[in-house]
């Protein structure tokens, strides 16, 4: 009679138990780290024998790899679902900060300084020949072209920012491109022999989440283990441990600040630049895009097209009259400047103490005129074919509800895209995630496993001993 054949099962099962300890042990440390999927071990029964009396019998089971509980399909429409909710939320955090620079909310509000100034205009014509009058005319003006100048500039910072973080983007894309590279090379060396190499994967898939976030991809994986990585336009990025073409950025046009831009694009082994938009059309770089090219212009033009025509019908109306020593105003324009950004007011009280005495409140020398008063007064209320036929204070409330509408909507869209994503994040938990009520039994079931096997084992030793015994 011989017992080595249940010492050696005892022996194995002790080994299989052991290895599974090992991984529900693993899953219960990793439970909070991000991206974590789920391990289990794969029991395999080994090859059975015949025993001397002919019969069949088994020699136990070892664990033969450690397997990842995922869903492949599951994790794409993360990747997809991912690109959508950082785009979004890049969206809404930039037309967000849009809205909170040209609202109406806090003051200094630009609507209030226009109705400052034209309140000033009104008081003038009650009396024309007021020097204080016209004193708080010009310093409304001033006031009112400062904010101009205020919310222009903002606009261009922001603008300036949007182009400073798809910088930003870019390298930190290239720098998953080289992460992604070096793990497909890890993996596909580790599993050589069969084996998963799981802890890698998840590795891989964190990054492949973060890239997906910057910019949409698509993703292969070939026999070896190494995924392939495409742009969406088709671009190869990665072909197993090599980066086939980079992210760059080149010099463009220029900004509302009157510096250079930068341009994405793929820069190729040989250092070319490929200018290709429609790999940029998604993701974080396509939102930073949309609102420095598309938004942040327009809002500025709309500033622009205030000033130019407050400009324009204010000094049309102030060089058509006489100032308060009875001298034409022809030559003595109160605003100047080009746009939003520059707009000025020439008859300062700060630089010229005679400039209050030039405002034309008159058609006249007639004492008590106030008709170039009253026609800028008027003003306040007249339609303006440059504006669209609308007021001014019209024309600002129009442009900022603009605003307004196109941040919330992107605010909507992010929240839904959110949603989507902590959806299928909860679905992802559900199959991968560590529930350590699981785990627990596991640990139960495995410990047990392994104290039946040291009794296999203690058994086996004893009926050695008796057998010992019997022989001496």
């Amino acid at each position: 009679m011989s017992l080595s054949p249940v010492l050696s099962i005892a022996q194995r099962a002790l080994a299989a138990s052991e290895t599974a300890l090992e991984v529900v042990s693993n899953n219960i440390a990793n439970v909070n780290t991000p991206g974590y999927s789920r391990q289990a071990p794969e029991f395999t029964s080994n090859v059975p024998i015949v025993n001397p009396i002919g019969i069949f019998i088994g020699t136990g089971a070892t664990v033969t790899r450690v397997i990842q509980i995922v869903d492949d399909l599951l994790d794409k429409r993360i990747l997809e679902a991912e690109t959508d909710r950082r785009e979004h939320a890049t969206l809404r955090d930039r037309l967000g900060s849009l809205a909170g620079v040209l609202n109406d909310v806090q003051e200094p509000s630009l609507t209030s300084q226009l109705a400052g100034f034209f309140d000033a205009v009104d008081a003038l014509a009650r009396n024309p020949a007021g020097l204080a009058e016209r004193q708080t005319v010009l310093g409304r003006a001033v006031a009112l072209a400062d904010e101009l100048n205020r919310r222009s500039a903002s606009v261009a910072t922001l603008q300036r920012g949007a182009d400073d973080a798809l910088v930003d983007r870019v390298e930190r894309a290239n720098a998953l491109l080289a992460e992604i590279a070096d793990v497909n090379v890890a993996i596909a060396a580790a599993e050589l022999e069969g084996q998963r190499a799981n802890d890698l994967r998840d590795r891989r898939r964190v990054a492949l989440g973060e890239l997906a976030g910057i910019v949409s991809i698509q993703t292969t994986e070939d026999d070896g283990g190494a995924v392939a990585v495409y742009a969406s336009n088709g671009l190869a990025l990665i072909n197993a441990g090599t980066v086939v073409h980079t992210f760059g950025t080149r010099t463009g046009g220029f900004g509302l600040d009157g510096f250079a831009l930068h341009d994405p694009g793929f820069v190729d082994a040989a250092g070319n630049f490929l200018d290709l938009p429609s790999g940029f059309a998604r993701g974080e770089i396509g939102a930073l895009l949309a609102v420095r090219d598309g938004q942040y212009p327009t809002a500025s033009a709309a500033l622009d097209t205030f000033a130019v025509a407050l400009r324009d019908r204010v000094n049309a109306i102030q060089t058509a009259g006489v100032d308060l020593d009875g001298n034409a105003t022809t030559l003595a324009p109160l605003f100047g400047g080009t746009g939003a950004a520059d707009l000025t007011v020439l008859l300062n009280p700060a630089t010229d103490p005679t400039a209050p005495r030039k405002l034309a409140a008159a058609l006249g020398t007639e004492p008590g005129d106030n008709r170039n008063a009253l026609a800028l007064a008027d003003l306040r209320t007249t339609p303006i074919a440059a504006l669209g036929n609308v007021t001014l204070s019209a024309y600002l409330g129009i442009e900022q509800g603009r605003v307004g509408e196109d941040a919330q909507r992107a605010d909507d869209t992010s929240k839904a895209t959110g949603l989507l994503g902590q959806q299928l994040d909860a679905q992802r938990a559900a199959i991968s995630g560590v529930n350590l009520n699981e785990e627990l039994t596991n640990l139960l079931e495995y410990q047990r496993a392994f104290q039946a096997a040291a009794q296999v084992i203690q058994v086996a030793d004893t009926i050695l001993d008796e057998l010992v015994h019997i022989l001496r």
